[in-house]
């Protein structure tokens, strides 16, 4: 079977910029629960003037991740909101990938922007449920921390785990797709953070 093929544009940086071909990568995609190769071209372009050549990445990919966006939030989500913890976590879909220690990387990744994102991805789902208020969708009491394992978070992790219960219950909920929400989410991020977080 033929690997489909997605592409990403991107704005032409400035009027000394031309199309300089497309730089691929290979990435596994979330379809219907399971994971599938797709081959991602992203448009170089070159200044002239410079002989500099850029791409821009769509926003549901990572720089620092071989897996987009989608599979590393719910890999974490599958893991911090478990109260079985790392070794015991099932992933969502087959095979069982990406491993645990990437698992670690990428939370340590997150880490010191957790507070960032669990705020993108509150405002994500505000919007998204407008005109209703979010403490409908709420339980009583706010978010709940991972059953059993509130004092050995640490803050960041805490952080970063009520933004993927808000973007778990909200896909659930909502019946949006989880990366369309971090999309979004990822759109709202400060613009003090770094590009590559």
């Amino acid at each position: 079977m033929a690997r489909q093929i997605l592409r990403h544009s991107g704005a032409r940086p400035g009027p000394g910029w031309h199309k300089h071909g497309f730089t691929r990568r290979v990435l596994p995609v979330l379809d219907d629960g399971q994971q599938r190769q797709v081959e991602l071209r992203k448009q170089r372009w070159l200044e002239v003037a410079t002989g500099r050549t850029r791409h821009d990445r769509p926003l549901w990919e990572l720089a620092w991740a071989r897996s987009p966006l989608d599979i590393v939030f719910l890999t974490l989500s599958a893991w911090l909101l478990s109260d079985r913890g790392l070794h015991h976590a099932t992933w969502p879909w087959e095979p069982e990938r990406p491993s645990r220690r990437t698992a670690q990387r990428w939370l340590k990744r997150l880490r010191p922007n957790a507070l960032c994102w669990q705020h993108a991805i509150r405002l994500a789902v505000i919007d998204r449920l407008a005109p209703r208020p979010l403490e409908e969708f709420l339980p009583t009491g706010g978010i709940p921390p991972p059953e059993g394992r509130q004092r050995r978070l640490h803050a960041e992790v805490l952080r970063l785990s009520r933004g993927l219960w808000l973007l778990e219950k909200a896909a659930q909920e909502l019946l949006i797709p989880v990366n369309t929400l971090l999309v979004e989410a990822r759109r709202r991020l400060t613009p003090t953070m770094p590009t590559n977080a």
